[in-house]
């Protein structure tokens, strides 16, 4: 019995994986002021949207797959059964697609999994069960492997401005905050699938510092596998993950871009880190 894993692209699964793991991801839609709607990944590039982004008088906003367009990743995979992933139903309609994609097809065994999580935060526990898939594992032993992951993933992040929270209206938390603090950028955290403020430090070089604190609180001498998450710098990225492996016990690392979805919402500047324990 084959089974095979869908994810959206709001988990931004690195390419690498998606290739040796066939991984299968279904893009989400960036809509623009200017009437254009394109597909996260396909249509349009990260370093195309973050270029764009910033010239953009109107904050892009983005939509969902819908249940018809995960209905038809599912049946173009071939497999007996297919675990359909999705960045957390807390922030996203996007699992609401995953979850009506089901009754699209009843014949067809689909079970769906909210990450409760975004980028890696999330993506971590689909290429777990990607790995299971791939060693035989049948779809009840990867959801638990998949459940397992989850349960012990940390993702925490800074970013650069509050206006695009603010403006997308994901994190009310930081609206008293704008226009009162200056140069405040809180550290926040995935929990429960929510976005929660846990600190507010002054500075980007402080906050940055904050982040890498509470990671190693949380994992202390624990092996990781890791992943520094950024919007659109790269740089900053690479130096911070130096920074990183030499305070954590990192046993893989990967550097990667925050998608559009994740990053209007976020913005520019964004860096993040997301892991979770190994053997």
């Amino acid at each position: 019995m084959t089974v095979r894993i869908i994810c959206d692209t709001s988990c931004t699964i690195p390419e690498h994986y998606q290739e040796s793991l066939s991984i299968v991801q279904v893009p989400a839609w960036i809509n623009f002021a200017d009437g254009s709607t394109l597909r996260n990944g396909i249509d349009i590039s990260d370093v195309e949207f973050y270029a764009r982004l910033e010239s953009e008088k109107h904050l892009p906003t983005t939509s969902q797959p819908t249940p018809l367009e995960f209905a038809e990743a599912i049946k173009a995979t071939g497999a007996d059964e297919v675990i359909v992933a999705a960045v957390s139903a807390e922030l996203s309609g996007t699992y609401a697609s995953a979850v009506q994609s089901v009754e699209l097809m009843p014949e067809q065994k689909v079970y769906t999994f909210d990450t409760m999580g975004v980028s890696l935060g999330g993506g971590w526990s689909v290429i777990a069960g990607a790995e299971l898939v791939k060693q035989g594992a049948d779809a009840q032993t990867v959801l638990k492997e998949m459940e397992r992951v989850r349960s012990e993933t940390e993702m925490s992040f800074v970013i650069d401005t509050l206006k695009y929270l603010v403006a997308g209206g994901r994190a009310p938390a930081v609206q008293g905050m704008v226009g009162s603090l200056f140069n405040i950028k809180p550290l926040f955290e995935i929990t429960g699938g929510r976005i929660e403020v846990v600190e507010k430090v002054r500075g980007r070089k402080r906050s940055k510092r904050a982040l890498l604190d509470r990671m190693v609180k949380w994992a202390g001498d624990r092996p990781l596998r890791l992943a520094v998450i950024n919007a659109n710098v790269p740089d900053e990225a690479s130096e911070y993950a130096d920074m990183v492996i030499k305070r954590l016990n990192v046993r893989e690392l990967e550097i990667i871009e925050l998608g559009p979805v994740v990053g209007i919402l976020a913005g520019p500047g964004t860096l993040a880190l997301a892991a979770y324990p190994v053997e």
